[in-house]
């Protein structure tokens, strides 16, 4: 079998099956633009691209003060987990897997791209 083969067959990933050994890795879309919330543009974007076998979503925030600039999606609210669940169902649907990737964006967090309020959490100079 070829290596180009190889790349088409499925894969066990430690018990996690996937149709390809393709991985879609991580790229900053910036589209979450109500409360940082997935939305249906975000659901299209990751279905389109199920033909991995593994997609490993943008950086998404697990807290308000982990959002460090505009549009990037948050984990943390009814509203985020509601989107992330149509993004996961699009992908799914179309025989792919997909990864959660979270990110607190840390030192370049700015007091702007929070909700009021939110403390900005980062490392020391």
């Amino acid at each position: 079998m070829s290596k180009e083969q190889a790349l088409l067959q499925t894969y066990n990933l430690n018990g996690l099956e996937l149709p390809n050994r393709v991985v879609m890795a991580p790229m900053t879309r910036s589209r979450a633009e109500e409360k940082n919330a997935p939305n249906e543009l975000m659901a299209t974007y990751y279905a389109q691209r199920a033909g991995a076998g593994l997609i490993i979503t943008e950086g998404t925030a697990p807290s308000p003060n982990g959002l460090g600039y505009a549009r990037i999606p948050g984990i943390y609210s009814d509203a985020h987990i509601e989107g992330w669940s149509n993004v996961t169902k699009g992908v799914h649907e179309q025989g792919s897997k997909i990864f959660l990737q979270l990110m607190h964006t840390g030192r370049v967090s700015h007091e702007l791209n929070m909700p009021e309020g939110a403390k900005i959490l980062a490392p020391s100079a």
